[in-house]
């Protein structure tokens, strides 16, 4: 017990420290402290010496820091490269598409179009399917060629328009949100062209599936959706009758086997059932 007794005693007992200039033994500088204050005060020091470099470390970003220390895996770094890649593809096919939409509203028929249209989904049914014009729509047809050559057919005229599908109308037109029709019928159907015309869009988006856009002249275009296979190109001509597309239920906002039609006149969609019949 006297040793640590005489250790504190010892401890607080003031001495004076002092700096000489070693040639003339002049004191340059001299404080008067305790063992125990110039103790603390170099324990003080070190800590904050202590505290300021794992600050500085911290802040810079070197190890420790946390910032090097979280690493992304390939496989995540792989599963994010394929989602940019597929949204940079669909925003591509949306641009076409709105492109290609907008040259029907001005009445502009690009038959050269550098548009591709998208690769065709295979499928034996598609076989089956008979997609040659029947009796009726060949001499419809035939009518319509006649009174075009011998001038019955004016210009202002409404031209004569066939039924793409013959169904059941599930969805009407409704100008400002459903500027269409949705007809329900049988899958697998073929898809008529309604008028003759130049195929000006034949392609996929991930919403209305397969579309195939066709212009018709003298202000006229339509526009059939979610088809489950086009049967014509970008470029084709294609007359009254003719198919150009299978009814199927492809894209995200198809429900079911149907098809989405719809009919513009002076870059404005107009209501199909004003011009044709739809019902079996």
């Amino acid at each position: 017990m006297g040793f640590w007794k005489k250790l504190v005693e010892k401890s607080r007992k003031s001495l004076k420290y002092s700096v000489s200039d070693p040639a003339s033994f002049e004191e340059v500088w001299s404080f008067t402290s305790t063992r125990i204050r110039v103790i603390s005060l170099f324990v003080v020091l070190v800590l904050a010496t202590g505290f300021g470099m794992s600050y500085i470390i911290s802040w810079m970003g070197g190890p420790g820091s946390g910032k090097n220390d979280a690493t992304i895996e390939r496989k995540q770094l792989e599963e994010q490269f394929e989602k940019i890649a597929a949204l940079e593809k669909e925003a591509a096919l949306r641009s076409q598409y709105n492109g290609a939409l907008l040259k029907i509203l001005r009445g502009e028929v690009p038959i050269n179009s550098n548009i591709d249209s998208l690769a065709e989904v295979t499928d034996p049914d598609y076989g089956s399917i008979q997609t040659k014009p029947s009796k009726s729509e060949i001499e419809v047809s035939k009518k319509v060629k006649d009174d075009m050559r011998t001038g019955n057919r004016t210009e202002a005229a409404i031209p004569y328009f066939k039924s793409p599908v013959k169904g059941v109308v599930s969805d009407a037109f409704t100008p400002g949100s459903h500027p269409g029709i949705d007809v329900v019928t049988e899958k697998n159907e073929s898809i008529k062209a309604c008028l003759s015309g130049t195929v000006l869009y034949a392609g996929f988006t991930r919403q209305d599936g397969y579309i195939v856009i066709l212009d018709h002249g003298n202000g006229y275009s339509s526009v059939y959706k979610h088809a489950r296979k086009a049967l014509k190109k970008i470029g084709d001509r294609v007359q009254l009758g003719d198919p150009i597309a299978i009814v199927g239920s492809t894209g995200s906002n198809s429900t079911g086997p149907h098809l989405h039609f719809e009919l513009w006149y002076n870059q404005s969609p107009v209501n199909p059932e004003d011009y044709i019949k739809f019902t079996r």
